[in-house]
């Protein structure tokens, strides 16, 4: 009930917004995958599905609804506590795993908490198997080379193109 609650309200405020229907569309595209590939991982590492999802939800609501991609995990962060405190959806504990999740998403070569990790696994997976748009960056590949003995990825994982640089959300 909690996450249909939130993806109506994040729907709605990209309308309000109305960037464009690219820009709007290949967000809400994004953050819907990350929110599936999050509950996934949640639920193969023993974590809380539900607060996985909303944080897919939620990782890049500052992009969506600004069209600004610069410094978007620590706004997202500030914007994500504002949502859920408005729409009394989590309680003071959650909304700091939720937004501890979303400001250190961007930060893929550092370790962090067991949902900061999630957080950028999900990102990663969505978008070199879900967007189409990232080809695989040396950056990302540790985390990819993880994710792949994790879950099992070989097959898709070798077949990936290669790129040295991007600047990946």
């Amino acid at each position: 009930m909690r996450v249909e609650l939130l993806q109506s309200r994040i729907d709605l405020l990209a309308a309000e917004q109305g960037h464009g229907s690219w820009w709007d569309s290949w967000y809400l595209q994004h953050m819907q995958a990350v929110a599936r590939f999050a509950a996934m991982i949640a639920e193969r590492r023993g974590l809380d599905a539900e607060l996985a999802t909303m944080i897919g939800l939620l990782h890049d609501i500052h992009s969506l609804l600004t069209g600004n991609t610069e410094k978007h995990a620590k706004h997202g962060s500030e914007l994500a506590r504002k949502i859920l405190t408005e729409m009394e959806l989590a309680s003071e504990e959650e909304k700091e795993i939720i937004c501890t999740a979303i400001r250190y998403h961007s930060k893929k070569q550092s370790l962090h908490d067991e949902y900061s990790e999630l957080a950028k696994d999900a990102d990663v997976l969505s978008h070199y198997y879900h967007d189409g748009m990232c080809p695989a960056i040396e950056k990302d590949r540790e985390r990819l080379e993880a994710l792949n003995r994790e879950f099992e990825l070989s097959e898709i994982l070798a077949n990936l193109p290669h790129k040295t640089t991007h600047d990946a959300t």
